[in-house]
């Protein structure tokens, strides 16, 4: 990957973790209890994600040195799925903008995974290199978190409408 390359893929990367900020802002201003406070944790997250991109743009370094720990920046403890209450599922389920929020953020991530997967392949600089196989594992943590929530939506509201399986 040539130096333009990176910085054309830094800069795809930091619009895309904007647009994840943007869709987590708004899905916690849509939300009260619990389910703001994910969505302001997803939103917090991914604009930790977006300065340490900016941070490598402006310099041009990957900063893994102790005093500031990359790995430990992004990977964190994160949210659980485990812990989506009926009332979770329920708020969510009861908003369009909501549902659609976590439909939205899904795509997102995937799309995330597959860019920071491609521009770790090509990359020629190790530690950039490692930087995005760093945030695809992340990435893949929210994407799958995601997924397990959209489940449990489509079985939450299958069950409030009564619907059989034939």
């Amino acid at each position: 990957m040539k130096d333009a390359d990176v910085v054309a893929a830094i800069k795809a990367a930091m619009k895309g973790e904007m647009d994840s900020v943007t869709v987590y802002e708004d899905a916690a201003k849509a939300s009260e209890g619990e389910v703001r406070g994910f969505f302001e944790e997803r939103a917090a997250q991914e604009r930790s994600h977006f300065n340490y991109l900016l941070g490598y743009y402006r310099t041009r370094t990957v900063n893994l040195t102790p005093e500031r720990s990359v790995e430990a920046e992004l990977k964190g403890d994160g949210w659980r799925s485990a812990i989506t209450s009926r009332e979770f599922l329920a708020q969510v389920a009861a908003s369009r903008h909501l549902t659609a929020a976590i439909a939205s953020a899904i795509h997102l991530e995937a799309d995330s995974i597959r860019l920071y997967r491609d521009w770790s392949a090509r990359s020629e600089n190790p530690e950039l290199r490692e930087l995005l196989k760093t945030l695809v594992e992340w990435e893949e943590r929210h994407y799958a978190d995601l997924l397990v929530i959209q489940e449990e939506l489509e079985r939450h509201w299958f069950d409030i409408n009564q619907f059989e399986p034939f």
